[in-house]
């Protein structure tokens, strides 16, 4: 069984370069794949590895063992054939989970007809996040990566302050999963049960939708910020 899950993302753009960083972050496994090859060299230190190839051509992605990922990120809105040819080509492949980048509602509605499992349209997605920013602000970060799968950055609750992952035992009580902490410039990876969670702790919760906004109101009163650079 997999400890994380693999992601591709293909097309270094604004988009595609801040998705890759924060994944990396959060301590993912990412495959870049541009055709750029000053962009490939430019995103190698913040991924697993990057590639400089052309992804419309299927034998490149075999060779890349791309029907092995978890997650696909199509980030190519801009070239609308590229873009519906790699999203094609990641189903077929068998990716349990594409995510495109779309350039306008006609661009949405193609991606989804050829099997895309979630589309962005940018000016969408920056509507969406203003409007989370302002309702509730006590969460710092969300990423939707799927209609049904988001991660959720969070400041420690008070009422989880002082308390390891085992007393609170989360997984069984809120069904969700934590994931990282960010401890100031510190990184914890998969934390152990006996972690203790501190007041200024960031968590990077991951969950079902309907489990994280349920989890963030009861845990804040509040929430939601999503930071996710779609430009």
């Amino acid at each position: 069984m997999k400890k994380n899950n693999q992601y591709v993302v293909f097309g270094l753009g604004r988009f595609g370069v801040a998705l890759t960083k924060a994944l990396y972050e959060y301590g993912a496994e990412v495959l870049c794949i541009d055709s750029d090859e000053e962009k490939v060299n430019e995103i190698s230190p913040y991924c697993t590895h990057a590639v400089c190839a052309d992804a419309t051509d299927e034998r490149n992605l075999e060779r890349l063992g791309i029907n092995n990922m978890d997650i696909a990120i199509v980030c190519i809105a801009s070239n609308i054939e590229a873009s519906i040819f790699i999203t094609l080509l990641c189903k077929q492949m068998g990716i349990p989970n594409v995510v495109s980048k779309a350039s306008d509602e006609r661009h949405k509605l193609v991606l989804e007809k050829i099997g895309a499992d979630s589309v962005l349209i940018p000016e969408e997605a920056m509507g969406e996040r203003l409007a989370a920013m302002l309702a509730k602000p006590n969460v710092v970060e969300i990423m939707t990566l799927a209609d049904s799968f988001r991660m959720v950055e969070i400041r420690t609750p008070k009422r989880w302050q002082d308390k390891t992952l085992i007393e609170l035992d989360l997984r069984n009580t809120e069904h969700v999963n934590i994931v990282v902490i960010k401890r100031g410039d510190e990184i914890i990876t998969s934390p152990a049960g006996d972690c203790k969670l501190l007041a200024d702790d960031l968590i990077v919760i991951a969950g079902a939708v309907a489990d994280i906004k349920r989890l963030s109101n009861k845990a804040t009163g509040k929430a939601v910020t999503e930071k996710l650079d779609i430009q």
